[in-house]
């Protein structure tokens, strides 16, 4: 019997995370007793609140978008490690296995996170919800710093480690920094994505890339438009906030992609 593909099993996983959050939907529960988001009552995006388990459902669901682009990411790198892989070596991410296995595993902290936050709208939820964004924003920042430096694993261990437990603190403490500090991440994130340097020259597919900044950059909006309530449905299980989940879960597969592809890699 031939062994499962990493893409079958990334498929398989994603169809019983799905099947597990249908049947939570259908358990009749109530998040009163539970710390209320920073958002209540009046802020969380516009979606209408519903009662029950799921308040947000267009931006519960569309949250998956982010485990599904984890979830494959994971496949990805279980087929780039083996023997027969083209990619296999090609660069930093293909080369050191942990690196996009942490890609991943941040995505699927952003969807569950996300998943968790618009069905409660509580203050644990915002909380998992936002650190999954600092894991992964994090990530980025120090993965394209490594590109165009000499910046080694360990050191990279202990600076991510650092950072996220700085910002998780400050979530905590002072949660209403947290939209700021994440557009701060991701912009220092960009700059050394384009960052000329003869490190960062490592001739991937661009088009990822510039796709990737595209869709960001077009979703960022519809999240604005969408937070401000310009561009806003209550009832309708069109919603902004949906599409900028499913925007995002985009742009860090295409920007996954413009990773893997990259040929010419710095030191390790």
């Amino acid at each position: 019997m031939s062994k499962p593909k990493p893409i079958h099993l990334a498929l398989l996983a994603f169809a019983l995370v799905l099947a597990t959050l249908l049947t939570l939907s259908r358990c009749e529960y109530f998040w009163s007793d539970w710390r209320p988001a920073t958002c209540m009552p009046d802020w969380c995006f516009c979606e209408a609140i519903r009662p029950g388990t799921i308040a947000q459902p267009a931006n519960t669901w569309s949250s998956l978008g982010f485990v599904l682009a984890g979830l494959l990411v994971l496949a990805a790198n279980a087929h780039d490690t083996a023997a027969h892989s083209p990619l296999r070596g090609a660069n930093r991410m293909t080369a050191t296995r942990a690196y996009a296995n942490v890609y991943g595993i941040a995505l699927l902290c952003i969807g569950l996170g996300s998943t968790f936050y618009h069905a409660s709208l509580t203050f644990a939820g915002q909380f998992f919800d936002v650190m999954g964004m600092y894991l992964f924003a994090c990530f980025i920042l120090l993965y394209n710093l490594a590109r165009v430096t000499t910046l080694r694993a360990r050191k990279f261990v202990v600076f991510y480690v650092v950072m996220n437990t700085v910002l998780a603190l400050l979530l905590l403490v002072l949660p209403v920094l947290r939209r700021y500090l994440f557009a701060m991440l991701v912009l220092g994130a960009l700059a050394l994505a384009y960052w000329p340097s003869g490190a960062a020259r490592q001739h991937g597919k661009r088009g990822y890339l510039t796709g990737a900044f595209l869709i960001i950059v077009i979703g960022f909006i519809i999240f604005l438009l969408d937070l401000t309530k310009i561009f806003c449905w209550p009832q309708s299980w069109l919603q902004g906030h949906a599409l900028w989940h499913l925007s995002g879960a985009l742009a860090a597969g295409l920007l996954y992609q413009h990773y893997r592809t990259e040929q010419r890699a710095p030191h390790f």
